[in-house]
């Protein structure tokens, strides 16, 4: 009888260690954002905006989080926009987020003008 019982406790012990190891990687920028590298998609907790794929390049320390975004013509429900996200130019066009993660305020999509500009005012140096 002990054998079994060991038996079980170290596939127990396996399977968690396995599943540690194959966690979806993620870079969190703050207690509140982070990415997601299997969706391709930034998330904000609880009542907080997610920007949905095609996350084509971010930067972040610890005050913003700069995004661009190609989002997708796929008629997928992982690329569902929601309906208050303002596409200007329609989806396949780069869009472009401001987080503010002091004030979990999360600015965009916009145009890259628009984007500029919204740095300028909150003090965000673009390389």
């Amino acid at each position: 009888m002990k054998i079994k019982f060991l038996s079980i406790g170290f596939l127990g012990v396996g399977l968690l260690l396995l599943s540690f190891f194959f966690q979806t990687p993620t870079v969190k920028f703050s207690k509140d954002f982070y990415y997601n590298y299997e969706s391709n998609s930034i998330f904000g907790k609880n009542e907080l905006i997610d920007i949905s794929p095609e996350i084509v390049d971010y930067k972040y320390d610890k005050n913003f989080v700069i995004v661009k975004q190609k989002p997708k013509y796929i008629n997928d429900s992982m690329y569902d926009y929601p309906e208050d996200y303002k596409y200007a130019n329609g989806l396949g066009e780069y869009y472009y987020w401001l987080i503010i993660l002091g004030e979990k305020t999360v600015l965009g999509p916009l145009t890259y003008e628009d984007f500029s500009e919204v740095c300028k005012l909150n003090n965000v140096v673009l390389d």
